[in-house]
């Protein structure tokens, strides 16, 4: 319930649903609109879907009418709210619909999962004139009840072989100096920070890093990913400073510059220069920071 208080306040305090939002997916920090019924906020870990029922004027016992238009309010949300969770990018080349149309298994177990989402959120609001509920519901991404749980040994199943993708590379001007390789282990990299601002990079459950002719330099999800499903591959931040701060960061992180990313639907896999993959894996070969997942991108 404590988890449910601290994303309800980012809704309340960031975040009521746009009335007039496009009907394609639209990034806003790092809180990604689907239409205008739901979002993603990839840095919370949740899905929020949104539904509204109209108080019927019919019904004289007002505690009724009040539940019948809740009732409907609570379905309607459910319905964006699968739509929504169809739209939550998997990888570079997969959103979570198309899974589920590979697998009825997988349809049917993302269908159970949001049926079991919660409502954060109802009030009573005027729609047209007329009194009406909106209610919100949302779901996790990420832990044992999370979509991850469904998703996530999925693409580890597929990911066997590491995959090459063409890539988009771009002058970018550098926000901070290369670091140099790790001489000593006391002064070890605890982490990596990659930042991909300028490149319209965009957050997914399972990104990977590529170098420049394509190949993955790291992101493969391997037999155990326990921490996987519960934390999500890579944490995202929309600064340096966030990102800096964050515990995955640790004491000491490694800052890199994406110069492009892998040209796909899902754009999320940054590219590397050739002599920053030379630094990323020298520094995680001193101290191991890729094998436990200590990654932040850090996007628009």
């Amino acid at each position: 319930m404590r988890y449910w208080t601290i994303v309800l306040c980012a809704l309340v305090c960031g975040a009521a649903f746009a009335q007039t939002a496009p009907k394609t997916s639209q990034m806003v920090g790092l809180v990604e609109k689907v239409g205008d019924k739901g979002k993603i906020d990839w840095q919370y870990g949740v899905i929020y879907g949104k539904g509204v029922g109209a108080i019927p004027t019919n019904e004289p016992n007002k505690a009724k009418a009040y539940l019948k238009a809740r009732r409907y309010a609570v379905m309607t949300a459910l319905e964006n709210l699968l739509m929504v969770t169809d739209k939550v990018r998997v990888d570079a080349t997969a959103y979570a619909e198309d899974f589920e149309a590979k697998s009825e298994r997988i349809r049917t177990e993302v269908r159970g999962f949001v049926k079991g989402a919660e409502v954060i959120n109802e009030r009573t609001i005027t729609l047209n004139g007329a009194p009406a509920v909106e209610v919100t519901m949302a779901v996790r991404m990420y832990g044992d009840e999370g979509l991850s749980r469904i998703l996530i040994p999925e693409v580890a199943a597929q990911s066997s072989t590491p995959s090459t993708l063409p890539v988009v590379t771009k002058p970018v001007a550098k926000s901070a100096p290369a670091p140099a390789p790790p001489q000593e282990t006391s002064n070890a990299y605890t982490s990596v920070i990659i930042d991909t601002r300028g490149l319209g990079v965009r957050p997914a459950m399972s990104p990977k890093i590529r170098r420049q002719d394509g190949s993955e330099v790291w992101g493969t999800v391997g037999a155990s990913y326990d921490f996987v499903i519960e934390q999500g591959i890579v944490v995202y931040a929309k600064t340096l400073e966030e990102a800096k701060a964050h515990r995955r960061a640790g004491s000491n992180p490694l800052i890199l510059r994406a110069i492009g990313y892998a040209k796909t639907p899902g754009r999320c896999d940054p590219v590397l220069s050739d002599n920053d993959v030379r630094l990323l894996l020298t520094a995680n070969d001193n101290s191991g920071f890729l094998n436990e997942y200590r990654v932040i991108f850090v996007i628009d």
